[in-house]
């Protein structure tokens, strides 16, 4: 498959996602994926296809996978971040934390991660101020 037949295969996909044909959407998509992996909006795509059909695990490893090509796509990053927040409402806190740890470790920089980081432990009953300074450390100008 050529690049240009990759695209044309991604861009049938998004038009089936937009449609609701999401079993269409996620092969297509994956499809445009397999010939060229190395495009992080193709898998942040593939992730909302996939927690849309209630693969959530498989959004996760989708979302993480665009932001290991691109650390800074906020479609991705919030969708992995999202996921997290579904998780934890789901009594999965171990799973949401997993989220979070890996949102931090692809994009250190997300003070969005750390601030729904401390949230959860705040509920588990852990202390996340450090954590949180460590988030407004990395947005000075935006502190009160």
């Amino acid at each position: 498959m050529t690049p240009d037949q990759a695209e044309s295969i991604y861009r049938q996909g998004l038009i089936a996602a937009q449609a609701g044909r999401w079993v269409e959407a996620q092969e297509l998509i994956a499809q445009a994926i397999s010939a060229r992996p190395g495009v992080p909006v193709w898998w942040a795509t593939y992730g909302l296809v996939l927690e849309s059909q209630g693969d959530l695990p498989g959004a996760v490893q989708a979302f993480a996978g665009a932001l290991n090509l691109d650390g800074d796509l906020a479609m991705a990053m919030n969708g992995l971040l999202a996921a997290a927040e579904t998780l934890a409402a789901a009594g999965h806190a171990d799973l949401a934390e997993g989220c979070y740890c890996r949102a931090l470790a692809l994009a250190p920089g997300t003070p969005a991660a750390f601030v729904k980081a401390s949230a959860l432990m705040l509920v588990q009953g852990v202390d996340p101020s450090k954590l949180l300074r460590r988030a407004a450390l990395l947005q000075p100008e935006r502190q009160a």
